[in-house]
């Protein structure tokens, strides 16, 4: 009887044990990552979300849309409240050029230029604001070449060599970041493409799987979609360009990620072999900014 209780309570304290262990699934929703900036759009972090038994530490990992209309306030939150250390600007020379980032502080600014047209300048074509470009949107949403935007956009971040190139400098430059420093920003345009692939590369770099790049990626759909809701559309494929070069288009950028898949076997591999992210240099940013 006392052999059968103890066999009975050492199950219980292996059940327990087992039940402590279990991280709890965790829900990613916009409003626990967004940050408080009114004057730059999708401006959001990666900290909170759990990778396996670990976090990333909070407000240490920041991105953000384009930053050239930075009001002080903001400013003076990133660097009051975040202590911003470093801005990484993926938007094209052109695009920095007519809209410089207004710089919180002291921290330092890195131009890591990255343009879909594949040469310095992002386009001919200059807009006067963002109701004109949605104009031309949507007027020439057939043409081939806007249709090729959509579909390929994800493709040229991840497989263009000059692209590639970017995202060595980033994470070089990334892996200098003492944490006890402050925050490190990135942004692009719209914080969602050449920004957003950032973030990806950087999650799985800090272990995350599939489930939570897609999930964050998606958090700039639920962020955009409110806005784009209310532009009129009368065709899918205008209905496809707002949805992809607007809002964020999950179904393209998974896309893509299939074809990292099928070709280098994960996201992790193909940081290690196209982008020169060692496991080595995975576990320092591991360090840094998990907890």
């Amino acid at each position: 009887m006392i052999r059968t209780l103890s066999i009975i309570i050492s199950i219980m304290v292996m059940l327990v044990s087992c039940q402590t262990n279990v991280v709890e699934e965790q829900k990613i929703e916009l409003k626990n990552q967004l940050i408080s900036l009114t004057s730059a759009h999708n401006a959001r972090q990666l900290g909170g979300y759990q990778i396996g038994s670990r976090r990333i530490k909070d407000n240490l990992l920041l991105r953000t849309a384009k930053i050239s209309e930075l009001s002080k306030e903001d400013s003076t939150l990133l660097c009051d409240k975040y202590k911003v250390q470093c801005i990484y600007d993926f938007r094209g020379k052109e695009e920095s050029l007519s809209a410089p980032d207004v710089i919180p502080g002291k921290a330092r600014y890195l131009s890591l230029a990255l343009s879909f047209a594949g040469s310095e300048s992002e386009s001919d074509t200059k807009f006067e604001n963002e109701q004109q470009m949605i104009g031309m949107l949507l007027q020439y949403a057939d043409h081939p070449s806007v249709q090729a935007m959509c579909t390929s956009m994800y493709d040229v971040i991840f497989f263009e060599e000059s692209s590639q190139e970017v995202y060595r400098q980033f994470f070089a430059d990334l892996l200098t970041v003492k944490p006890e420093d402050g925050a490190v920003l990135w942004h692009c345009t719209h914080g969602k493409d050449r920004a957003g692939s950032a973030s990806a590369m950087l999650l799985a770099a800090l272990g995350a799987d599939r489930e939570l790049i897609m999930a964050d990626f998606t958090l700039s759909k639920d962020y955009y979609d409110p806005m784009t809701t209310k532009i009129k559309t009368e065709t899918e494929l205008q209905k496809t360009v707002i949805n992809t070069l607007i809002s964020a288009n999950p179904v393209i950028f998974e896309a893509t990620l299939d074809k990292v898949d099928a070709k280098y076997g994960s996201l992790t591999n193909y940081l290690t072999e196209c982008i020169g992210v060692t496991p080595e240099m995975m576990d320092v940013l591991r360090n840094r900014f998990l907890e």
